[in-house]
């Protein structure tokens, strides 16, 4: 049940601002964010091991265009990818970081999804969903927005199917850390200017999940016990603000036990 807050302010020094939790099997291992893939020497993420991708990267400097770029990812629901011909959707937050059209791509390839991507001057962040038959675009403007494996979840619009076990908890969270998106004081981070907590202010209250225990129903920051030994959790935290100027990218990747650490997005030097 991973789940994106965002907030969109055209206006601000920093237009966007990302906080991503995201749950996973606790079994299932995985790098903390840094550069793992050396044909993209541009990207930062945390690296999937089993499969190679990732679950949110960031290009502070794409190589083609100039613009930072970020893009994270959320597990859908619908028809999925046959069997034979699937491809990790770990894949599309890479390409999209460096500017690749998702539209473009063979997307039948591909379990449901919903891709979140965000580019440094541009208005709006764009939410992709693919549901298995159709890909849908939404453009993310002004204000705060909540992304669930439900997609954009909007008050006065029913919410897709889920899985069953999943509804409860999607909808519990939702309630409890809408409004405390909405009424949190927008901070503008940027890179290198304090710890994380003083760069990111009053979404750190958000970012730790408000103190709620990991077995609440509520909890952005949660563990719960599906039986058979297969254990959720959320495993991080992201924290991304995409500036005019600089990205900054914060993680906490042991959340609501370990620290927080900025991550260093610059682009490295040329060998």
């Amino acid at each position: 049940m991973c789940t994106a807050l965002i907030s969109v302010d055209p206006d601000s020094s920093v237009p966007v601002l990302l906080a991503f939790a995201r749950d996973e099997m606790a079994v299932r291992a995985w790098l903390a964010p840094g550069r793992h893939w050396p044909e993209r020497p541009g990207l930062v993420g945390g690296m999937d091991l089993r499969e190679g991708g990732s679950w949110l990267a960031v290009d502070a400097n794409t190589s083609g265009d100039g613009r930072a770029r970020a893009a994270c990812l959320l597990n859908g629901v619908g028809r999925p990818a046959p069997a034979e011909r699937r491809l990790t959707r770990g894949r599309l937050p890479l390409a999209a970081a460096e500017g690749a059209s998702v539209q473009r791509l063979d997307l039948s390839t591909y379990d449901p999804f919903h891709l979140l991507v965000a580019e440094a001057g541009a208005p709006t962040v764009s939410l992709l969903s693919w549901d298995g038959d159709e890909l849908a675009e939404q453009r993310l403007g002004r204000g705060t927005h909540l992304v669930s494996n439900r997609g954009l979840e909007l008050e006065d619009v029913a919410p897709p199917e889920v899985p069953a076990r999943a509804v409860r908890l999607i909808d519990a969270r939702i309630r409890y850390f809408r409004p405390l998106l909405r009424e949190a004081e927008r901070p503008e981070p940027e890179p290198g200017r304090g710890t994380t907590r003083r760069a990111w202010g009053a979404w750190m209250r958000l970012a730790d999940g408000d103190g709620l225990d990991p077995a609440d129903e509520r909890a952005l920051i949660g563990r719960h016990d599906w039986g058979s030994g297969n254990v959720w959790l959320t495993s991080s935290v992201s924290l991304v603000a995409l500036g005019r100027r600089a990205v900054r990218y914060d993680v906490n990747v042991d959340p609501g036990v370990g620290e927080w650490t900025e991550i260093d997005v610059e682009a490295p030097p040329e060998a």
